[in-house]
């Protein structure tokens, strides 16, 4: 991966709730916020430790999942470029419920807490920027539970995508997400063989088309909205072909 040469501040404008801070606030944060790299596989936050920063993503993907004592993983999140996780433990002041890994090389800003809890305090903007994140983010989580639930693994593949198109925890979304089958299968629980026959046959019904390391997007309604088919066609290779859906 080709680390990015963008400069913080202008990462910085380019990120909606920074733009509605007054320009002391934005000088406070251009101050405190810091940047790490973290290679593939690395752990950014983990599950059970105060939370010390509100973290975004400058350039990657992270995913932010937990690990129940049955061993069963939850995943809540998948985090892109552009993204910011982790508000809701800053501003209860609680440990994290969660683990924050890096599914590739990312570049990672941390804002520390004591700056996240002094623009709570202080800024209308940034506190109706909160409201609306934490709103989304909800909503978020219970659509992924129902994900979770479903059986049907195009179906799976169909929602877990279109989760990545909410305008506010995912501002810089557009027709196309930039995710690697190993990513979508990491983050959905499937392996990459049911992924790549799930993604086959959403394109030849016309929602998505697939390309290296990008989905791009051509009927998000019906993505998000795909129903669970119990009774579908099984998934499965074709004769001689690498990835054919069947049905």
């Amino acid at each position: 991966m080709k680390r990015s040469s963008v400069a913080l501040a202008d990462l910085l404008q380019d990120t909606p709730w920074f733009r509605v801070l007054t320009t002391d606030e934005q000088a406070r944060v251009s101050a405190d916020i810091c940047e790490r790299w973290y290679s593939a596989g690395s752990v950014v936050a983990h599950k059970g430790e105060a939370a010390q920063s509100w973290i975004g993503v400058a350039d990657g993907l992270l995913k932010v999942s937990s690990v129940l004592a049955s061993g069963k993983v939850v995943m809540f999140a998948g985090v892109p470029s552009g993204c910011w996780v982790g508000e809701g433990s800053v501003l209860k002041r609680e440990v994290r419920r969660y683990d924050v890994v890096a599914l590739r090389e990312c570049r990672v800003l941390h804002l520390p807490a004591s700056t996240f809890r002094a623009l709570h305090e202080s800024s209308l903007a940034f506190n109706q920027m909160l409201v609306g994140r934490l709103n989304s983010r909800l909503s978020l989580y219970v659509g992924m539970r129902e994900i979770d639930r479903m059986s049907d693994p195009v179906a799976r593949v169909a929602r877990y995508i279109a989760t990545f198109f909410d305008p506010v925890p995912y501002p810089h979304a557009d027709a196309s997400v930039h995710l690697a089958q190993s990513e979508l299968a990491e983050l959905a629980g499937l392996s990459r063989t049911t992924i790549s026959l799930a993604l086959r046959r959403l394109e030849l019904e016309g929602l998505l088309t697939t390309q290296y390391g990008r989905i791009l997007v051509h009927d998000l309604p019906a993505l998000k909205w795909y129903e669970a088919d119990e009774g579908r066609q099984p998934l499965r290779r074709g004769a001689g072909s690498p990835a054919v859906a069947v049905g």
